[in-house]
């Protein structure tokens, strides 16, 4: 599986990548998991990173996830995981989550900016999240904010 990752800061984009997953994932729910917790250190990091660049504290972060499943696993923890590294994955992510180091919250998946770095997209899709990355469209958001 493929991991896209976009942080935005105002709407405009700071960082973009797209990355083959570390380990194999069973299910798509296994792979979002992967995909998130692997990526929570370069969100802590880009949080950390920018505070200190204004010298203040700013709003946590917020990761978007499209899979309900993975939210609730590292919301409320639980859940049934096949292996030890997905129980440690799931506890990562809830800690963080705990501590309050970011926000989870859902994202529909045709609003998802990240897909266009995990996915081939087509047509509108992909004119949406070009023009997003380039800053052309800056209005189309996602979830609820």
């Amino acid at each position: 599986s493929h991991t896209g990752v976009v942080i935005t800061m105002g709407g405009v984009v700071i960082y973009i990548s797209s990355r083959k997953q570390k380990c194999i994932a069973k299910s798509p729910t296994e792979a979002e998991l992967v995909g998130s917790t692997d990526n929570l250190g370069l969100v802590d990091l880009f949080h950390e990173f920018i505070s200190f660049l204004f010298g203040q504290s700013i709003p946590l972060p917020i990761i978007y996830q499209d899979s309900t499943s993975v939210i609730s696993l590292v919301a409320r923890g639980g859940g049934i995981t096949r292996t030890k590294h997905m129980r440690a994955r799931v506890n990562l992510g809830k800690e963080c989550f705990d501590e309050r180091r970011a926000l989870v919250e859902y994202c529909n998946t045709k609003m998802m900016r990240a897909d266009g770095a995990s996915k081939v997209l087509e047509g509108k899709e992909y004119e949406q999240v070009a023009n997003f990355v380039q800053g052309i469209n800056p209005a189309w958001t996602t979830g609820g904010r």
